[in-house]
């Protein structure tokens, strides 16, 4: 069986079940909306909402149709591709989506993660970019940009740009563990566990730093100590692909083989796209 690097499992973002964009979601509203544009609207995001992206995508590809290109509509249809595991068609359709929408940055960081998904690093790096041109005050925006430079494996752009995203929010609890993270990459295993332990002290459901810590007692060689935090990590989110296939990663090495598997099947299930991370 093929396993990928532990320090490769990292998301980085989210959960790897995130929540629908609000912007995605939001009704079409206006003096200028037809009562047949408003039925068909709320036709589409109740098929988003009960998650029937073939339905979905039908009802968005005809809103888009028959309306025009809305933001909304543009965005609904990037989550729907997303959904259905198509990321040049979610990339296509959040780009148009930054050429016409008043808030631009909204398509961050969804948008940088599906060109993370085509393994387009410089691209990502430019969506943050962009994203962060429309809104250069936003300690999140910034928070992203270091995320495209961590992918791209430009750890000192990356430990720079979380650096700042620290500093313009306090406390800062994600670029922090940001931070551990890319002490991870480095292999700096202490620092990373230390740094992701001092979100756990104050925020506890901290799920990435919980992870992280996780992984740097793993790659050191202290079990006992990984799967405390792994476990937690599970516990808090157990449907986060990466929590599962560090678990299944770490009863393999155990020679927990059922339990290894029920771990790596878990994970397939919350994200089906990664397959690929482990193979026999």
């Amino acid at each position: 069986m093929r396993l990928v690097p532990l320090v490769a499992l990292l998301v980085a973002v989210t959960p790897a079940v995130a929540q629908v964009p609000d912007v995605a979601r939001t009704p079409i509203d206006g003096a200028a909306i037809t009562s047949d544009e408003r039925t068909a609207d709320a036709a589409a995001i109740r098929a988003v909402d009960a998650e029937q992206w073939e339905d979905a995508l039908a009802r968005a590809l005809a809103l888009v149709q028959q309306f025009g290109e809305r933001p909304a509509y543009l965005a609904r249809l990037a989550t729907i591709y997303n959904r259905l595991h198509r990321p040049a068609d979610e990339v296509a359709q959040w780009e148009r989506f930054m050429t016409v929408a008043p808030r631009p940055s909204q398509a961050c960081p969804a948008l940088g993660k599906a060109y993370r998904g085509l393994g387009q690093y410089e691209e990502a790096i430019s969506a943050f970019t962009r994203c962060l041109a429309s809104d250069p005050e936003s300690a999140l925006l910034v928070y992203y940009l270091g995320l495209g430079y961590e992918w791209a494996g430009d750890f000192g752009q990356a430990r720079q740009t979380y650096s700042r995203a620290a500093t313009m929010a306090p406390p800062g609890y994600e670029p922090r563990v940001a931070l551990a993270r890319v002490n991870l990459h480095e292999n700096a295993l202490t620092a990373a566990r230390d740094g992701a332990a001092s979100v756990l002290a104050q925020v506890p459901t901290h799920v990435e730093a919980a992870l992280v810590a996780g992984l740097a007692e793993q790659r050191a060689g202290r079990r006992v100590e990984a799967r405390r935090y792994l476990e937690l990590a599970a516990r808090l989110s157990p449907e986060y692909f990466d929590v599962r296939l560090a678990l299944g990663i770490l009863e393999f090495s155990e020679d927990h083989v059922p339990a290894a598997r029920g771990h790596f099947e878990a994970a397939f299930l919350a994200d089906p796209g990664r397959r690929a991370d482990v193979q026999p």
